[in-house]
């Protein structure tokens, strides 16, 4: 993405430094902006994918429209963000109607009742393959846009972005917890039964993954008490123990991965262990964790 040239003496400066300003105060200062927009980028594409009930977990699994549903789940949480109402456009700021206009590809597309006035846009965009994030605001000049679609829409000139005051530049959001699974294999996964055997054969083949609680819903889609198919009694620790794999939660596993020396996980996350050396294997039979005749 282009740096900004919007410095003092560029003729969009004092428009939009009040807007920006206007979304500072709003939201209680930039740092909590460019804190809390990265976290609603992925909330919104993890919202519309759906990967819990739908097992997709990448963009392009999307079709068009559902596509422009993360623009609309970003443009909502947004405003609900910053507390700001609705008007003619998608938000007020500072009593001045702002268009929000989101892309996943680097192209936003400016209706004819925002450019006809050259108004303002709050422009976001994301990629999703780095996991970095913008947001700013531009002027809808003529100059900035090519010519009309079909639908009277005009996209922004790769050059005029430019003409974009950064409120967001290239910030990081965190990257989608899926990266680190075969989702073929996953969604295979999610057909066997029962689902104390789904559980552990997933474990079993992630051992040393760390394994986030929504990671383990999406596995387990169809049990009304997933975490119980976790469980010792008959769960899917009742069958690793005895395989030498020991199943450990972060909020009960921290006495087993502080002994062992291992880093602790997040509360609500899981990870397969199996001991690396003799000592380890004492300390989890010990520890309960296995069972002493693997």
């Amino acid at each position: 993405m282009l740096p900004s040239d919007v410095i003092p003496g560029h003729p969009d400066f004092e428009a939009l430094s009040e807007i920006r300003d206007g979304i500072f105060k709003l939201a209680s200062g930039g740092e909590t902006v460019r804190r809390a927009f990265p976290q609603a980028i992925r909330d919104a594409i993890d919202f519309v994918l759906d990967p819990i009930r739908t097992g997709r977990t990448e963009l392009h699994e999307l079709d068009n429209v559902e596509k422009t549903f993360v623009g609309l789940k970003i443009e909502h949480y947004v405003r609900d963000f910053l507390g700001a109402p609705k008007g003619v456009r998608d938000l007020v700021i500072d009593g001045q109607d702002v268009d929000i206009k989101n892309t996943l590809d680097n192209s936003w597309m400016i209706p004819p009742e925002t450019y006809a006035h050259e108004d303002p846009c709050l422009v976001i965009t994301s990629k999703e393959d780095e996991s970095t994030c913008w947001m700013g605001v531009m002027l809808a000049r003529q100059e900035y846009l090519n010519a009309p679609n079909r639908d009277g829409k005009r996209g922004v000139k790769s050059g005029a972005v430019r003409n974009i005051l950064w409120l967001v530049e290239g910030a990081d959001y965190p990257p989608s917890v899926w990266r680190d699974f075969d989702m073929a294999q996953f969604n295979e996964l999610r057909k066997l039964q029962p689902g104390t055997l789904r559980a552990a054969t997933f474990f079993r083949n992630n051992i040393d993954t760390v394994v986030p609680r929504e990671v383990v819903q999406a596995l387990l889609h169809d049990q009304l008490d997933p975490l119980k198919r976790l469980r010792k009694n008959q769960g899917a620790r009742g069958v690793l123990e005895p395989k030498g794999i020991a199943l450990l939660s972060g909020s009960f596993g921290r006495k087993v991965l502080n002994a062992l020396g291992r880093a602790e996980i997040a509360n609500d996350a899981f990870l397969a262990i199996t001991p690396r050396t003799d000592d380890e294997r004492r300390a989890l039979i010990e520890l309960g964790a296995i069972e002493s005749n693997v």
